[in-house]
């Protein structure tokens, strides 16, 4: 069992990366820039309510303002650094012309990727879980719940592996780093800006028929944007939802959120940042298993025979 556990490629690239003195400075530096935002948002915050009510909920007003705020920041570097860190696994092997190499071990194509894109991902995930002690601040103010942030966490590392899954995928394809790494950021930005505006438009065009529909409808491709998820979940922990779209967000903004209707067939019915999370999740494996067929070393013997 813990041989079919054991990695090379992880346990060689955690070797590398995590004993030297600047994933420690990196993760320092990172938490205190953190830090100093809530802080400043907090004193800013704090001093305001103060100015218009002295009541017992500005305390909980000011921590959940100061929660979210801690949970877009931390959203903001999943996506900006998961892609730089997962576009070159492979093509910086095929530059560097050691691909071959690693495919000549006994480790099969889809241990490869998986190695690759998990110790692509570690330090991500260490920025991730290094900042628990920084939202369980939040807890002196109230209004949010561990169970809360520990929602919010599994969300950003499911969405961290859907992202990293795109950079490995691209960096399997193309040949050159820069490459798949500009594609992975213009995926990303299809997936942040895009998809949102295809959305709206189509619910927009959906809930504008004469007569007015009443049934439940999200369009698919706003179940493929995290920001969305991200949206949603947070909208719920705060207490303000709508039948699965949240009405602090999209329906103050959009104005759709109040002509939904009621939800039908089970997927529906989950809420809109789980059904991100799931459909996220089964493009990332089949991204993930794409990847192993592209590398995989015996596709060029069968196209010449």
């Amino acid at each position: 069992m813990k041989r079919w556990l054991y990695n090379p490629v992880l346990a060689s690239s955690l070797k590398t990366r995590m004993r030297g003195w600047r994933t420690a400075a990196a993760v320092t530096a990172y938490l205190g820039v953190m830090l100093f935002i809530a802080y400043i948002f907090f004193k800013i915050s704090f001093e305001n309510e103060i100015m218009h009510s002295l009541s017992v909920s500005a305390n909980h007003s000011v921590g959940l303002r100061v929660y979210m705020l801690l949970a877009v920041l931390q959203f903001v570097l999943v996506l900006l650094v998961t892609p730089a860190q997962t576009a070159g696994v492979i093509s910086s092997e095929r530059e560097m012309q050691t691909l071959d190499l690693l495919l000549c071990t006994k480790m099969s194509p889809l241990s490869i990727i998986i190695g690759k894109l998990l110790s692509s991902l570690a330090f991500i995930l260490l920025l991730v879980i290094s900042s628990i002690p920084l939202f369980s601040l939040v807890f002196l103010f109230g209004g949010i719940a561990p169970e809360d942030v520990a929602m919010l966490f599994l969300f950003y590392i499911i969405t961290a592996f859907a992202v990293g899954s795109i950079g490995v995928f691209y960096s399997a394809l193309f040949k050159r780093t820069v490459v798949s790494t500009v594609v992975s950021y213009v995926t990303i930005f299809f997936l942040g800006i895009v998809s949102v505006v295809l959305g709206v438009y189509m619910m927009a065009v959906h809930y504008s028929q004469v007569p007015r529909p009443n049934d439940y409808y999200v369009p698919f491709i706003l179940y493929i944007n995290p920001a969305v998820g991200l949206s949603d979940l947070l909208s719920r922990q705060a207490g303000v939802t709508a039948t699965g779209v949240s009405v602090g967000i999209w329906g103050l903004i959009f104005g759709v959120s109040s002509g939904l209707g009621v939800q039908q067939g089970w997927f529906q019915k989950l809420p809109l940042w789980v059904g991100n999370c799931a459909v996220m999740s089964v493009i990332a494996a089949l991204l993930i298993c794409a990847s192993a067929w592209i590398i995989r070393p015996y596709k060029r013997l069968r196209r010449k025979s």
